[in-house]
C-alpha cells in the first residue's frame, strides 16, 4: 500500500511513481505526433507470469509502419536469465497507445488489454501457456490514452480504467465473474485533448483502489487524485491533487 503526504511529500511519492514514463511535449501531448513528426511509435510492454512458471514474462506491442498492421509478441522469462520468444499475433489498429495485464475472465491466467488511438478495447485471453487468444473487442472510446488494472469494485475481479484525451473523460469497466466488462462510471478530465495517464494505487489508505490523473506537459506535470469509494465511483480529492499554473498549459 502506498501511503501519501500532501505538498512535497506528495510531489516526490508521484515522482518516484512515473520517474520511467516520457513527458512528451507540447505538439505530442494533442494526442499523438505532431504534424510532420517522423518519430516511430514506442512500443508498448508489459511484464506478468503468463505461462505461470514464477518467472516475469514480456508481452509487447510492435507498432506497425502505416501499411501493416501492429504485432502483439509474448516472450517467456527464463530460470537462467533472458527471454525465449514464443507467439506473435496480429493487433487490430495502426496506433496502439496502451497495454494492461489481469485475470479478466477468473480463470486464475493473466490476460492482456490493448488499447488504440481509434478508441477500440481489445481483449486477449491468456491460456497459461503464455500463448493468447484474441476475444470480443468490449468496447470503443473516442480514443484511448492509458489503461491502468485494479479491482475497483472489491469484488475480487480485476477492473479497468481508460482514459480518452478525445473524448475528454476516464472511463471505468467492471469485471464480470462470466469473463466479460461492463461499462461502469465515468469522469470528464480536467484538461481535455491532453494525454492523460492513470496510476491506481490505495492513495488515502482507506483499502479502495484511487485512481492518479496525470497530465502531460512540457517541463512539470498536473495530477488529480480520484478517491475510489469501493463501489467503482470516484471524487477529486483537492488536498491529494495539483496543478500548475492552469495559464501555463499547452492549449486544448
Amino acid at each position: 500500500m502506498i501511503r501519501v503526504v500532501s505538498g512535497a511529500g506528495l510531489r516526490i511519492a508521484f515522482a518516484a511513481l512515473f520517474i520511467t514514463a516520457v513527458v512528451p511535449t507540447c505538439a505530442r501531448a494533442m494526442g499523438g505526433a505532431a504534424a510532420g513528426d517522423d518519430q516511430e511509435p514506442s512500443r508498448l510492454v508489459v511484464m506478468a507470469d503468463l505461462n505461470h512458471d514464477g518467472i516475469a514474462d514480456i508481452a509487447e506491442v510492435m507498432p506497425g509502419d502505416g501499411s501493416h498492421n501492429s504485432i502483439l509478441k509474448v516472450s517467456l522469462g527464463q530460470s537462467g536469465g533472458g527471454f525465449r520468444p514464443l507467439w506473435a499475433g496480429a493487433v487490430l489498429g495502426r496506433e496502439p497507445r496502451a497495454i494492461a495485464a489481469g485475470d479478466f475472465n477468473g480463470d486464475g491466467y493473466p490476460d492482456l488489454i490493448v488499447g488504440d488511438n481509434d478508441g477500440v478495447l481489445m481483449l486477449f485471453l491468456g491460456d497459461g501457456t503464455g500463448r493468447l487468444a484474441r476475444a470480443e473487442d468490449f468496447a470503443r472510446l473516442d480514443s484511448i490514452s492509458s489503461i491502468t488494472v485494479a479491482d475497483f469494485d472489491r469484488d475480487g475481479v480485476a477492473d479497468i480504467a481508460a482514459s480518452d484525451w478525445k473524448g475528454g473523460v476516464v472511463t471505468i469497466f467492471l469485471g464480470t465473474s462470466g469473463g466479460s466488462l461492463r461499462r461502469g462510471w465515468a469522469f470528464r478530465l480536467k484538461l481535455p485533448g491532453v494525454d492523460a495517464q492513470l496510476s491506481a494505487a490505495d492513495f488515502n489508505g482507506d483499502g479502495n483502489p484511487d485512481l492518479a490523473v496525470i497530465y502531460a506537459d512540457e517541463d512539470q506535470y498536473t495530477f488529480d487524485v480520484m478517491l475510489g469509494d469501493g463501489k467503482g465511483v470516484f471524487v477529486r480529492s483537492p488536498e491529494l491533487s495539483y496543478a500548475r499554473d492552469p495559464n501555463s498549459h499547452c492549449p486544448a
